[in-house]
């Protein structure tokens, strides 16, 4: 048995989800309804409020409290699986959710999931990442050899990859292609994309194709296809031409943001269609992925 005194003052359950931040909700909601988590020796409600004087009880193993407070250890899963087979995970990943472990990202990410959900068998490697605000399709190596075929597809741009974006304004052209020239520069102490001239240095050509689907009062629905795979690609090029993507806290327009933030709080960007020749069969894989709760509250909103 573990007893806990809380620092301060906070629901039980979300309590115990930062102490053992690897455990599903549904776990913590059973462990406190079952009496495996008590306050004072009595079992209590998952939204009580904890006072600095209460005392908490814990009765799991100590196995068990090892394991789920280890770090990259992850008992949960909130991506869909859109293809699986021996050598390849195709998912959908939810919005607010990293792909990979880094500076300020929790050991709930993307990467510790997948790692999950495979039960730690296989050496996996990320074919195509995703921003945390950004939902969709992330492609999974299973296995070194596919891993490394994976790595040369994405090197010579064999993988088709769409988007779909909600631009604030209205695009006349119905498409297109975005070309510029970007680059990375720190502005207000971030590493953000801006423009470049094509004779700096540090500039990297960036190409995207769109198409308007569909038209909203002062916004456009565009799908996209990216031609080249520049950190931030449509989200800067959308910004440079005045038509920044709704939620975008970064190159976006902060008033359109606030407007809508009570229905989306992040860039209104989904990740929804890939599609490539898999590497050792030599089929053809083509596989979408639904747009997530926040996106289709939005476009139910506009109509």
């Amino acid at each position: 048995m573990l007893e806990l005194t809380p620092k301060k003052e906070n629901r039980l359950d979300r309590y115990i989800m930062d102490i053992f931040s690897s455990a599903t909700l549904s776990e913590i909601y059973k462990w406190i309804r079952t009496g495996k988590i008590k306050v004072n020796r009595k079992k209590q409600k998952t939204d009580y409020k904890l006072k600095k004087t209460d005392k908490i009880q814990i009765f799991l193993s100590e196995a068990q409290i090892e394991d789920y407070k280890k770090k990259g250890v992850i008992h949960k899963k909130s991506f869909e699986v859109l293809y699986e087979d021996d050598d390849i995970l195709i998912v959908n990943k939810p919005p607010n959710l990293a792909s990979q472990g880094g500076v300020g990202v929790s050991e709930n990410n993307l990467v510790n999931q997948v790692r999950y959900y495979l039960k730690n068998k296989n050496t996996i490697a990320l074919a195509n990442r995703l921003d945390k605000g950004t939902s969709g399709i992330v492609i999974f190596g299973k296995n070194p050899e596919i891993n490394s075929k994976l790595y040369e597809l994405t090197k010579k741009r064999k993988i088709e990859k769409y988007y779909y974006a909600l631009a604030v304004g209205k695009i006349t052209k119905n498409k297109g292609i975005l070309n510029d020239y970007t680059k990375r520069a720190i502005r207000n102490y971030q590493e953000r994309i801006v423009s470049a001239d094509k004779n700096d240095p540090k500039a990297r050509y960036t190409e995207t194709e769109y198409e308007v689907k569909f038209y909203y009062r002062g916004y456009t629905l565009l799908k996209l296809k990216l031609n080249t795979g520049r950190m931030h690609q449509i989200r800067v090029q959308c910004a440079l031409r005045k038509h920044p993507i709704l939620g975008d806290k970064t190159y976006g327009n902060q008033k359109e943001n606030t407007l809508w933030s009570r229905y989306i709080k992040r860039q209104f960007l989904h990740a929804s269609h890939i599609k490539f020749t898999h590497p050792i069969t030599n089929k053809t894989i083509s596989v979408e992925a639904p747009f997530p709760k926040d996106i289709k509250r939005i476009l139910a909103k506009l109509r």
